[in-house]
């Protein structure tokens, strides 16, 4: 009976080995699936601190080039406020040269009168010729007018194609940023 009792205790022995092969076994796969989570827990950690610091780089630049948006809307605005002044200046300039010389063109068909008379008497021509100077003195004062006038319509010409050119210029960029940004 001794016998069979070491059989029986050897039996349970080797099922207590057994059991505890298995539990260790079960327990190292355990280990192993918890370090493989830890591994992607990190690994998902640092995607989202880089997420994050992708967007906060993405912040401040929508907030730089909102910044370079306004501005540029700002001096829109004012480059078509300064174009509508130039514009009227410039109507209200064409409108004097038009009327200076529909007066250049009355004292020519006058003279061209007066010229007609000038084999009829001496004394009317020499008042005529007096009066002629005088309108032509208008003229050339008329004339000294309008080249001012036109050199200084130039001149805004000049200037409001310069800030047109810095405008496109400054869009341009604007359209390349929000460009790359997209």
């Amino acid at each position: 009976m001794k016998a069979f009792l070491y059989y029986i205790l050897a039996f349970i022995v080797f099922g207590l080995c057994g059991i505890c092969v298995d539990q260790w076994r079960r327990e190292f796969k355990l280990n192993r699936r918890i370090e493989e989570l830890t591994a992607m827990l990190v690994a998902e950690n640092k995607l989202r601190i880089e997420f994050e610091d992708k967007a906060f780089r993405f912040e401040k630049e929508i907030a730089r080039i909102s910044h370079l948006r306004g501005e540029t809307e700002a001096a829109l605005l004012d480059a078509t406020e300064k174009i509508m002044l130039m514009t009227e200046d410039q109507s209200a300039r064409g409108y004097s040269i038009a009327l200076w010389m529909n007066e250049a063109t009355l004292v020519k068909s006058e003279l061209a009168a007066y010229k007609q008379l000038a084999g009829k008497g001496s004394d009317a021509i020499k008042d005529r010729n007096t009066e002629v100077s005088a309108q032509n003195e208008a003229i050339e004062k008329a004339n000294a007018s309008l080249r001012q006038l036109v050199s200084e319509r130039d001149e805004l010409i000049g200037k409001l194609n310069a800030r047109t050119q810095e405008f496109n210029e400054l869009v341009d960029k604007y359209n390349k940023l929000a460009k790359e940004r997209s």
